[in-house]
């Protein structure tokens, strides 16, 4: 059985679509858009509130903190909320509470 030259593709002439391309040629998939996030760069309310992710050291380090923003006369909230585990998402609650906080948030402790 005899091949035409037309027949043949070369295995240099194929080329890479990259990793959407291909689809938006062959499959278009539907990506859903996401809200805009929304930043605020200067909290209304010169405060800070931390909130604890339970790491190892963490609350030592928050406190730790507290007492030097305390010395520089920052306000900061006595208590510091914890959220329950570090690999878990923040209960939809706590977000919602902390998204009305007019202050800065200092969220977690990484490793």
């Amino acid at each position: 059985m005899s091949h035409s030259k037309k027949d043949l593709v070369p295995a240099q002439q194929l080329m890479s679509c990259g990793e959407v391309a291909c689809e938006v040629l062959v499959n278009p998939i539907p990506r859903p858009e996401l809200d805009p996030i929304r930043i605020t760069l200067k909290p209304r309310v010169p405060r800070v509130t931390f909130l604890d992710h339970k790491k190892p050291n963490s609350m030592a380090i928050m406190q730790f903190a507290r007492q030097i923003l305390r010395q520089r006369g920052i306000e900061v909230r006595e208590e510091i909320l914890q959220k329950n585990d570090a690999s878990m998402p923040m209960p939809a609650a706590l977000l919602a509470s902390l998204s009305q906080e007019p202050g800065l948030v200092l969220c977690g402790i990484s490793d």
